[in-house]
């Protein structure tokens, strides 16, 4: 397929007069966060000049080309030094001009959303000025970069300053970085005060050797929910109209129900590999909020030295894998020490923004189609993460590997947590559970009931936790392409089969392809007639979902790769997939089938339920739409 860059243009054309009215901007909704830039620096006490070079005309030429429905920009970074000249923290030494006031003067022109990029726990210069604030660590020494969610920051300084915000320059929203990832434990006075009332108990530990040590990181991120919607409901009760998140906040860091009164979800991903998108993405968006993630527009060579720009199709690509799930998405590019903007990105920018919007009638704030349930288990989380919020952990990564086994053989797939499936999980018709040491019994209960009542289950591991369901005897069997030991027993109206073997950190590592083949012979059995299936390429991930009165098959391109350049930088390759795909979707029969951006007629035949269509592959991602 070539690149329909004509089609493109017109494309834009026609949009160009609903950007700036799409939304004023003293109206904007966390739903109009569609596509954005978000821009920093993390003032330190050594920043000088700021403000000398950046230009009204050149941010303005950025959001005219861009268009992008809001932009973040720094107010004030981990070092807690504000880049504005603010009246309630610590400005930074030599202000030549206030960049936040051009940033807003120019977006409100354009009915543009402006996010303040602003830290949170993490201000260095608060601690350093007010010792008091600062996280203690358990040897008793204070966090130079740390403030307690147990002191007074928030009430007499955090809290104040995005009032500020609001007040002086009508923000439209608050991006709060530095939080949950940088949560640790906290041994201030106040906080062994707080986990004493909390425990009822008077020995506070200190280290994992300690009795009640899982206990007081689980007190922790109680009270770290508890200050969050704190600091929330005192700004918007200052401004109702503020928009705030915490970023990563209620993601695969903090998985749990959605208990603060943050206005969106949201997180920027450093590694953009595939699986780690996939994940973060499927992450968020059960979590019944909108949300967005930020890719980084820049890289490192393949040492980790450099500084390298993304090109358009890298985050086209990236942009693919989040709009595919319904979330908006955003790309970060850093300012300049002085506040001034990168321009050599406005090109790339503009082609990526481009590429958004096309897609956006078919993606934003779509409705998923029940097919395959992965458990993301917020017990099994906690128990196994060493930290307080984080997603590296061992359960996390098992289920990336298993996602990324199942979406490499075209499964449309839904990460779902046990709250999300509390009420719903008879709706689908196979849950895979990975290799999670723990989960809750009222949980395993509820997987018994939906399989006594005809659900089918794959579970990866050794069982432990189903031996109601899977009896000692239960006969193995080894008849699968990569000799996996797999058991399975008919169980009341349904069926569970387990892999006794841990696998899916395996594929996730080696991506062997065998094991994936022989998973999928395994899925196949319990799952034998998923509403849409794509064979042609192993290089297409699939969702099928709903908006409006469509139903909609997206198909992204995942065969990526990066070639090394003789000064070490990684290219970017993206080779389109040119094979035939060949379609299937069980349906009601369809007034048309269109291939879209590009609005093509798609061919198509109707026998006994089922739709059957070809696409001639895909070049980045394109959407199926069948038309009722």
């Amino acid at each position: 397929m070539i690149r329909h860059k004509f089609y493109r243009y017109i494309m834009v054309l026609i949009a160009l007069p609903f950007y700036a009215s799409a939304q004023n901007s003293n109206n904007f909704k966390a739903t109009d966060r569609f596509f954005g830039v978000h821009f920093d620096f993390h003032a330190n006490p050594d920043t000088r000049g700021i403000g000398k070079t950046l230009k009204v005309e050149d941010v303005g030429d950025l959001l005219d080309k861009v268009k992008p429905d809001y932009i973040q920009v720094d107010t004030k970074g981990h070092p807690g030094i504000s880049s504005y000249p603010t009246t309630v923290g610590v400005a930074a030494p030599d202000i030549v001009q206030d960049p936040l006031r051009i940033f807003r003067d120019e977006t409100a022109k354009r009915g543009i959303g402006l996010f303040s990029h602003f830290s949170g726990v993490l201000d260095a210069q608060a601690v350093k000025d007010h010792p008091d604030w600062g996280r203690i660590n358990a040897n008793g020494q204070p966090d130079k970069g740390a403030t307690s969610i147990f002191g007074k920051y928030a009430d007499d300084y955090f809290i104040p300053q995005i009032n500020e915000l609001s007040s002086k320059y009508h923000i439209n929203g608050v991006w709060v970085d530095g939080e949950c990832w940088a949560l640790q434990n906290d041994y201030s006075p106040a906080a062994i005060a707080a986990y004493k009332k909390y425990s009822g108990k008077d020995q506070v530990p200190h280290s994992g050797r300690d009795a009640d040590w899982a206990a007081y990181k689980q007190f922790t991120r109680y009270s770290f929910h508890q200050y969050l919607t704190h600091y929330i409901n005192a700004v918007h009760k200052f401004n109702p109209k503020l928009i705030v998140t915490s970023n990563w906040s209620f993601s695969s860091f903090m998985p749990g129900k959605v208990d603060a009164p943050v206005d969106y979800l949201s997180g920027d991903f450093v590694s953009d590999a595939v699986p780690d998108v996939e994940f973060e993405a499927r992450a968020l968006a059960p979590q019944g909020k909108p949300w967005d993630l930020m890719a980084w527009g820049f890289m490192n060579d393949k040492n980790g030295k450099g500084f390298f720009w993304k090109s358009a199709l890298q985050l086209e690509q990236k942009a693919a894998l989040v709009l595919a799930q319904g979330g908006g998405y955003q790309v970060y590019i850093p300012q300049n020490r002085d506040a001034s903007l990168q321009l050599n990105t406005v090109p790339m920018l503009t082609e990526v923004s481009a590429f958004c919007r096309e897609r956006k009638a078919y993606c934003y704030e779509s409705t998923p189609i029940p097919q395959v349930a992965l458990l993301l288990s917020e017990d099994g989380h906690y128990n196994e993460s060493p930290g307080i919020f984080e997603n590296g952990q061992g359960g996390n990564n098992n289920v990336k590997g298993m996602l990324a086994m199942l979406l490499n053989s075209q499964y449309s797939v839904q990460l779902l947590q046990e709250h999300h499936l509390q009420n719903s999980l008879s709706k689908y018709p196979v849950l895979v559970i990975t290799e999670w040491k723990k989960l809750s019994p009222e949980f395993i209960t509820k997987v018994e009931n939906y399989v006594q009542q005809g659900g089918k289950v794959l579970a990866i591991g050794d069982g432990h936790l189903f031996t109601k369901m899977l009896p000692d005897n239960t006969m193995a069997d080894k008849n699968n392409i990569a000799g996996l030991t797999v058991r399975a027993h008919v169980y009341g109206k349904g069926t569970i089969a387990c892999i006794d073997d841990n696998i899916s950190l395996k594929y996730l590592k080696t991506g062997n392809d065998t094991l994936r083949l022989a998973v999928a012979g395994i899925v196949t059995k319990l799952f034998a007639d998923p509403k849409v299936t794509v064979t042609g390429s192993a290089k297409v991930h699939v969702t099928i979902n709903t908006k409006g009165k469509s139903t909609l098959i997206h198909l992204v391109n995942v065969n990526d790769h990066f070639d090394v350049l003789s000064n070490n930088q990684l290219d970017f390759k993206l080779p389109a997939i040119t094979n035939q795909l060949n379609i299937s979707v069980t349906t009601a029969k369809p007034r048309a089938i269109k291939l879209q951006p590009a609005n093509t007629d798609v061919p198509f035949t109707y026998v006994n339920g089922v739709a059957r269509f070809s696409v001639p592959g895909v070049e980045v991602y394109s959407i199926v739409e069948l038309v009722k």
